[in-house]
């Protein structure tokens, strides 16, 4: 969890985007945002997929940052293909781990 939370303040920074905006459109304070990050370490998925909207990125790009998915077609899109599987694969773990540690 902690790497998918890095990689949104990193998305974040990188875009140049202040975390009183992502906070704002989150309905939370810039102190609530900020304890995402600090407190717990924790975040219910849903959460992440709205800061994932808020971000304009997907959860595949936030989850395999800086590495951007993006399919190209002929013998390196079946490559990409597979790595699209393994990230899939590894999101569904994060969602059946997030949803047991509710």
């Amino acid at each position: 969890m902690n790497k998918i939370l890095e990689n949104i303040e990193a998305i974040r920074k990188e875009r140049g985007i202040r975390q009183e905006y992502v906070a704002d459109a989150l309905g939370v304070s810039q102190q609530t945002y900020s304890g995402y990050f600090t407190v717990s370490g924790d975040m219910k998925i849903s959460r992440i997929q709205e800061i994932a909207n808020i971000l304009d990125v997907s959860l595949v790009d936030i989850v395999t940052y800086p590495v951007k998915y993006a399919p190209v077609g002929g013998e390196a899109f079946c490559r990409d293909c597979q790595r699209k599987d393994e990230v899939i694969e590894n999101l569904n773990l994060l969602l059946r781990e997030l949803k047991t540690n509710k």
